[in-house]
């Protein structure tokens, strides 16, 4: 999977963690020019592998090097390549340049400042932990750089465990946070969270997966909470879009992924004909246009025109509605992608993987509804003739050769 990464962006260098260090290592063997850097980011938690480069050395060299030519960069050049399965396929390189990056910043801060978050001031500052993930557009472009650029105090937590979070809670007085919806399901089911721990709070961010109604209620009967009091948002975006499409600010349209934000223009159009939807309550494919939407696919032209369609126009692959406020609600999608937890499971990546097995004839992968997941991938398998192999023999095979939110259930 990192291999695949690595090859499609020709890379010149590479930057990880100790917790995946000797993984990432075998898979730039191939694909890493020899001598090309290898930094690893300590955390103390065991030794780095061999032929790699401390972070911390790197700094400390860093202070005896002669200044680094600054590089004049275009607002068009691409900033960062997160990789998405679009509406269809395997994992592509999405290009995404500094204005599209920028433009997102600022659209979403134009639509949400005085109403979900305050202007820091000498006498205030917003505080959120970021327990999204950076490699995420969500964690990237919504929550550290925009947050970063407006002054507010972001605590990181480098994974979600639940004592340590609550720490942080108790600790930092925090004022929102930016959530996926297991996160939410969690609050719902805790034994050990209570109302207080909220209290400081005036707004949760939720996005990457739908939210239900339901779970919404159940964790404002719990808490004993109210919108007036601490507003649940949904947003709704892609990676390709950088991400943010649409949100709803008030919170008060609970299940909708709110109206699109300053700037993003949106439209309903029929799948077959390709017509626009005018009428409310009538379902339609989203499509968005905006100086958001992505430069292309990497290296995969075809892919880029299938996506970005007449006059600058995305294709989305959701399919929603509006009410009589404008208020969007996604029903369905045309895209075959699984969401686990928020993350993008394609089934022909695990297809693919599938029929690597030896004893594999044919698979299919589809998703099925989980409630603390979202979804969770499942797989049907034609083992060849005469083969005796188990299903814990493939799930395992498979677990090896995947990200584990990818794993088969």
């Amino acid at each position: 999977e990192i291999k695949k990464q690595l090859q499609a962006v020709d890379a010149k260098a590479v930057i990880t963690v100790v917790e995946i260090a000797r993984i990432v290592l075998e898979a730039t063997r191939d694909t890493l020019a020899s001598g090309a850097p290898f930094v690893v980011i300590e955390d103390g938690s065991g030794p780095i592998p061999e032929g790699t480069v401390p972070f911390k050395d790197l700094i400390t060299r860093g202070k005896t090097l002669p200044p680094i030519t600054r590089y004049q960069s275009s607002p068009e050049d691409v900033a960062v390549l997160p990789f998405s399965s679009g509406t269809t396929g395997l994992p592509k390189g999405v290009m995404l340049t500094h204005n599209n990056l920028v433009s997102n910043m600022q659209m979403v801060d134009y639509t949400c400042k005085n109403q979900l978050w305050k202007t820091t001031t000498a006498d205030f500052q917003e505080v959120l932990p970021v327990i999204l993930p950076f490699f995420h557009i969500f964690g990237f472009n919504t929550l550290v750089l925009p947050r970063l650029a407006c002054g507010t105090k972001l605590i990181t937590i480098p994974k979600f465990l639940p004592e340590l979070f609550i720490g942080v809670l108790t600790k930092h007085r925090v004022t929102g946070l930016f959530i996926v919806p297991p996160i939410l399901l969690f609050f719902n089911v805790c034994t050990f969270l209570k109302k207080q721990n909220f209290e400081s709070m005036h707004h949760f961010i939720t996005g990457a997966a739908p939210l239900s109604s339901t779970d919404v209620d159940n964790f404002y009967r719990k808490y004993q909470l109210n919108n007036d009091q601490l507003k649940i948002c949904q947003g709704y975006g892609l990676t390709e879009t950088s991400p943010v499409v649409c949100l709803d600010v008030s919170g008060t349209k609970s299940g909708s992924i709110g109206k699109n934000i300053a700037g993003c223009e949106l439209r309903l159009v029929d799948p077959v004909t390709k017509e626009d939807i005018t009428d409310q309550g009538q379902t339609g494919e989203i499509w968005v246009r905006g100086p958001h939407v992505m430069k292309g696919y990497l290296n995969n032209e075809s892919a880029t025109r299938e996506m970005i369609v007449e006059n600058g126009w995305l294709r989305t692959g959701d399919i929603a509605y509006y009410d009589e406020e404008f208020y969007f609600f996604i029903t369905d999608r045309l895209k075959e992608l699984i969401k686990v937890k928020g993350f993008q499971v394609p089934p022909a990546e695990l297809e693919a993987v599938l029929r690597t097995h030896p004893d594999v004839q044919e698979a299919a992968v589809i998703g099925l509804p989980d409630e603390r997941c979202g979804e969770i991938p499942k797989a049907f398998v034609v083992v060849k003739k005469g083969s005796k192999v188990s299903e814990e023999d493939i799930k395992e095979f498979v677990k090896g050769k995947v990200s584990e939110y990818k794993q088969l259930q």
